[in-house]
């Protein structure tokens, strides 16, 4: 009995809750009311145990509701599996009705196309029973035909023969005339070809030669005149080389007359003992006319002795002239160095 109700924990806390309620009365009653005479403890054991019944009871029915609901579950469960299971049932069998049905229908195609190409058949054959009937009798008329039409043909064929063979020969006869006339032109095609050809071949041979002639000529004037011009390169280089070293040449003595002239005119200045180097710059004119003197360096030089150098210059007046115009200087720097 305890087990069961451990079973159902809330039962067993409902029933443990009211019997503490109940002793609790009664101690509260016990407490506040005189005891009757007629209660004995029996009676109180009888209460408590009628409470355990009732308890028990209802846990039964709980129980007894559960078991219901599961069974009601269950059926339910039951008759919806049913319920599956018929509509499978009838889907199968709707299937099988169709498959049944297009079989049938298939069977009812084959044995229609079946039926069909039967009659086919048989009026193909009729119609070929017919058709050969017709082509043997229109192969009898055409054999007729041909029998008639191959004498004939012999015939004309014997006609066309002769007429051919005729006309063969002169058909020969046309085409050896032609082929000889044409062999005769193609004798002159060829002949006149090969002189045109010929005159070709001489006329560029005549070019190519002319061609290589004026080659020749215009390389050996090119030559000629690449000669020449190197022969005036050269005599020009030389000739300016000449010129120059007779220029250099003139120059030199040109320098060193104008150095002489005034050096002949120079008088050493009294106690002048030391006679430096002085550079002096010579501004002339046309003719050597002498426009200024002016000095260089001229270290260590005296007042008197520059000045005896400017006299000299003065003197010299007109410088010489140069060998060649082209060596005019308007002005002339030189070195005075008496010793």
């Amino acid at each position: 009995m305890f087990a069961e109700l451990l079973k159902h924990p809330r039962a067993l806390a409902f029933s443990v809750l009211l019997h503490v309620v109940i002793i609790g009365l009664m101690v509260f009653n016990l407490k506040f009311v005189d005891k009757p005479s007629n209660i004995t403890a029996g009676q109180v054991a009888k209460t408590v145990k009628a409470e355990v019944v009732d308890q028990q009871q209802l846990e039964d029915r709980e129980k007894q509701k559960r078991l219901e609901e599961e069974r009601i579950k269950e059926a339910e469960r039951k008759k919806l599996e049913a319920k599956k299971l018929e509509q499978k049932k009838k889907r199968e069998a709707e299937q099988r009705r169709k498959d049944e049905a297009k079989k049938k229908a298939e069977l009812k195609r084959k044995k229609e196309a079946e039926e069909k190409r039967k009659a086919e058949e048989k009026l193909k054959a009729e119609q070929k029973r017919k058709a050969d009937a017709k082509r043997k009798a229109d192969e009898k008329l055409k054999a007729e035909q041909k029998r008639k039409a191959d004498e004939k043909r012999k015939a004309d064929e014997k006609r066309k023969a002769e007429e051919k063979r005729k006309a063969e020969e002169k058909r020969i006869a046309e085409e050896k005339r032609k082929a000889e006339e044409k062999r005769i032109a193609e004798e002159k095609r060829k002949a006149e070809e090969k002189r045109i050809a010929e005159e070709k071949r001489k006329a560029e041979e005549k070019r190519i030669a002319e061609e290589k002639r004026k080659a020749e000529e215009a390389e050996k004037r090119r030559l000629a005149e690449e000669e020449e011009r190197r022969k005036a390169e050269l005599k020009a280089k030389l000739q300016a080389e000449e010129n120059q070293r007779r220029l250099n040449s003139l120059r030199e003595a040109y320098k060193l007359a104008i150095l002489q002239k005034v050096k002949r005119n120079w008088i050493r200045p009294a106690g002048s003992e030391n006679i430096p180097e002085c550079w002096i710059r010579v501004r002339q004119g046309p003719g050597g006319i002498i426009l200024d003197v002016t000095f260089g360096a001229c270290k260590g030089s005296t007042g008197a002795y520059r000045s005896s150098i400017e006299n000299a210059v003065y003197k010299a007046d007109p410088l010489p002239e140069p060998g060649d115009p082209a060596l005019f200087e308007p002005e002339l720097n030189f070195n005075f160095k008496p010793e």
